[in-house]
């Protein structure tokens, strides 16, 4: 029996196979489903990044429990009834603790008879002659999911003191190319399947990440830095390819509507306005029989004393019952305008006088609503005879505040900042006036300018007042352009300064920078080294001819460039022969190598394996047997 546990993949067969049996994903569901076994171990088309996990976290065992799951889903799909010796994958320094936790599944959960523990990359350079692999000299690049080990081999001994890590694999690539393309394009809903499939075939390795970033702005004569001496030589020749960025079409599926659905929801439109309106008439109801006993007592109030206060609140309530007219309000309430003034006191001449400007005001005010209507009616005609012309009125409005609030904002930013000529012109005007005083330090301290910030607050009520124009004018153009909000979301500017090509997602910067954290872990908040320093760092006090096979392993090397990337590179620092090869099998290649070994030594996977007896006996770290593919123990 063969398993490699991988962090992104796992594979698992028995040794007749020619290829592993059984390959899928090492994440496993967060919730238990003791109905399907299935359920729990992510599909391809599953979103990996919700409710799942792996059993390793940075290439270390940290989930036993998800490991079990796995290991039960390899058993009962290979159908395996009689427990066989195993050969399983561990990564390069493995803790006691994850080993313990492994040894003790394996044979107090499985029953195993014997186990034998190894290193999957150091698994995948064995091809079918073991003396062959004690005589290599290479410099092995092992590219996993979640991390990157660079291992020197020197006469087929494995320089453990000089292999170096980097906390940077495959899922941090991933996750950063799925992040900046679903912000960047939030109005599109993408699948997992969808985006892994664009990671995988279309993202590469920038040769020259820098000159790359340059390509993608302009044409190439301005590509990167050329000194005079460079741009006069005819013979120059820039041996950068170049990658060019991608279009891709994404078709925008409208959910179909059956007359069922109309149907349906016209019903449930139909119950909630009845019970909007039985809601409505019960509230008013109890209003109407709060103003009818505030009438009985105001009216009996009245009646034991008279007097113009309570007369106008009775009328109030009357008029909003529906029982009387708003005119016997008006009448009330300029009730002295016409009569006489030889007629009058002289205080109710002065109250005459306020009652004449007070309708004069309302006259005013009556007119100015009236105006108001007019407009509101043209405008409501207009909009129904002209509406192609109306919508082009209201883009420009807004189009016209959009730039008011632009300037507002560019005037606040020369405000606030000294170095702006606004404020320089200030200064110097401050300056002008403060000549004949002795004592004038204004500016120097910088609480002093706190003066202008505050001053520029003024203009906020302003800004609220256009921001709420805006918002009303677009709350007009979604009721009329139905077509509004998706002008909002596209990327390209129409005359309204508005996008278009919703449904496209460009892939430009995108396909090397989610590649290039191999080179820069820093991209990503890793503080590390790049993986060119990190094979400066391996072969430092080595013989500098083991670059002559820099070997990739695993499924980075698989990526656009890779090797040519490196190979550049390494040549840049060293002067000497560099050659990068790539292996054969890069996904599977731990678990060919563990077959050829099993089918060709099993005498040696005998010898090193742990058995039932010598794990009871001695327990997991005692009973470790070193080997040519294994940790080793310090």
């Amino acid at each position: 029996m063969i398993i490699d546990y991988g962090s992104s993949t796992t594979k698992a067969g028995l040794s007749v196979a020619r290829n592993p049996q059984l390959q899928f994903r090492s994440y496993v569901n967060k919730f238990k489903d003791n109905v399907n076994m299935n359920n729990m171990i992510a599909q391809s088309d599953q979103d990996i990044f919700k409710n799942f996990r792996s059993p390793f976290e940075k290439n270390l065992l940290q989930h036993i429990g998800a490991l079990e799951t796995i290991t039960d889903y390899i058993f009962t799909k290979l159908n395996i009834d009689q427990p066989y010796p195993t050969l399983l994958t561990e990564c390069f320094g493995s803790t006691d603790v994850a080993r313990n936790m492994l040894l003790e599944l394996m044979f107090e959960c499985y029953n195993l008879p014997s186990v034998m523990l190894g290193v999957d990359s150091l698994y995948s350079l064995f091809d079918q002659d073991l003396s062959q692999y004690l005589s290599q000299n290479r410099v092995v690049v092992s590219f996993g999911d979640q991390v990157t080990h660079v291992v020197p081999i020197v006469n087929g001994q494995v320089v453990y003191k000089n292999i170096k890590r980097i906390n940077v694999g495959g899922l941090n690539s991933f996750k950063l190319f799925y992040n900046t393309v679903s912000i960047r394009n939030s109005h599109l809903k993408f699948q997992f399947p969808q985006m892994e499939y664009w990671h995988k075939q279309l993202t590469c390795v920038a040769l020259d990440y820098n000159k790359q970033l340059q390509y993608f702005k302009g044409p190439p004569q301005y590509y990167g830095y050329r000194d005079k001496i460079s741009e006069e030589n005819l013979n120059y020749i820039d041996d950068v390819k170049y990658v060019d960025a991608i279009t891709i079409d994404i078709p925008i599926i409208q959910k179909v509507v059956t007359q069922e659905d109309i149907k349906r929801k016209d019903e449930m439109r139909q119950r909630m306005r009845i019970r909007l309106l039985e809601s409505v008439q019960q509230g008013n109801a109890r209003k109407k029989a709060i103003q009818l006993e505030n009438l009985r007592q105001l009216e009996e109030e009245y009646e034991k004393a008279p007097s113009d206060s309570l007369k106008r609140k009775i009328l109030n309530i009357q008029v909003k019952l529906g029982m009387i007219e708003k005119d016997a309000i008006e009448q009330l309430k300029y009730n002295l305008l016409n009569t006489p003034d030889d007629k009058l006191t002289p205080s109710q001449l002065n109250i005459k006088r306020y009652q004449r400007i007070m309708f004069d005001q309302a006259a005013a005010k009556k007119q100015k609503n009236q105006e108001f209507k007019k407009k509101q009616e043209d405008a409501r005609k207009f909009k129904l005879e002209e509406p192609e012309k109306y919508l082009e009125v209201l883009y420009e409005k807004r189009d016209i505040i959009n730039n008011q609030i632009k300037d507002k904002k560019k005037l606040q930013l020369e405000i606030v900042s000294r170095n702006s000529r606004f404020n320089q012109k200030r200064i110097q005007t401050l300056a002008y006036l403060g000549q004949d005083s002795k004592d004038d330090d204004f500016g120097l301290d910088d609480k002093d300018w706190e003066l202008y910030r505050d001053i520029n607050k003024d203009g906020d009520s302003e800004d609220e007042k256009l921001k709420y124009k805006l918002q009303d004018i677009e709350a007009e153009l979604k009721d009329i352009d139905p077509e509004f909000s998706t002008k909002i979301l596209k990327s390209i500017s129409n005359i309204h300064q508005l996008g278009m090509e919703l449904n496209q997602v460009m892939l430009s910067v995108d396909r090397v920078r989610c590649q290039e954290i191999y080179f820069q872990p820093s991209m990503i908040g890793v503080e590390q080294q790049g993986l060119i320093d990190a094979i400066k760092l391996a072969v430092r006090d080595l013989d500098k001819s083991i670059l002559k096979d820099v070997y990739l392993v695993g499924g980075g090397c698989q990526i656009l460039n890779m090797p040519e990337r490196i190979c550049r590179d390494l040549t840049s620092e060293f002067d000497c022969p560099i050659n990068v090869n790539v292996a054969t099998h890069t996904v599977d290649g731990a678990w060919i190598g563990m077959r050829n070994f099993a089918n060709k030594y099993p005498h040696l996977v005998a010898q090193f394996s742990i058995n039932k007896k010598e794990y009871q006996e001695y327990g997991a770290i005692e009973s470790f047997k070193e080997h040519a593919f294994s940790n080793i123990i310090d």
